[in-house]
């Protein structure tokens, strides 16, 4: 995450731009993968104006705010930013989950294959059939249904190319998508 920040009409210290960073970095918890905010603190007169940009991929987040004291106005954007990612997070996770919308139609199983019978003589041995829907996703949308399902790859149609596509959590904590050609 790249924080820039920006004083106009003021000198800002580095402890308002420590703060301002700690506070900042606390929105990772409610988004992953933040690509940059931008900070621009303003003071006119009396009023202590905050106005904060945070940029993730596939969609913009902003807010503005002011009181009589700068780390207010700071905390007061840095709550709104939380709500606004809440909300669009869960409309994501919504629109994922609906019956009937995003699917393709194609249709996959998951076979669970018994650990013992791995390099046996006899072949694998087939634990259960789990059967599949393959939906149409973007790859965000699809993280986030791959998260909410406790799972480590999802298997989905990408919305924006139309292939098929598989996204994974990697062991560093990332993620990975597959895409096919």
């Amino acid at each position: 995450m790249k924080l820039t920040t920006t004083a106009r009409h003021f000198d800002s210290t580095p402890d308002l731009i420590e703060y301002t960073d700690a506070r900042m970095r606390k929105l990772k918890r409610f988004w992953d993968h933040i690509l940059n905010v931008d900070v621009i603190m303003s003071v006119e007169k009396f009023r202590h104006i905050a106005e904060v940009k945070v940029h993730v991929n596939g969609h913009d987040f902003a807010a503005k705010e002011e009181s009589d004291d700068m780390r207010t106005s700071i905390d007061r954007t840095a709550k709104d930013l939380e709500r606004q990612m809440k909300k669009f997070k869960g409309k994501l996770v919504t629109n994922a989950h609906k019956r009937g919308r995003g699917v393709s139609g194609s249709r996959a199983s998951e076979r669970i294959i018994g650990s013992a019978s791995v390099g046996a003589a006899a072949g694998l041995e087939i634990a259960d059939v789990i059967p599949l829907e393959i939906r149409d996703l973007g790859v965000d949308e699809a993280i986030v249904v791959m998260e909410d399902g406790g799972r480590n790859f999802l298997l989905f149609n990408n919305r924006e190319s139309g292939k098929l596509n598989v996204v994974y959590k990697r062991a560093d904590g990332d993620y990975g998508l597959i895409e096919t050609f």
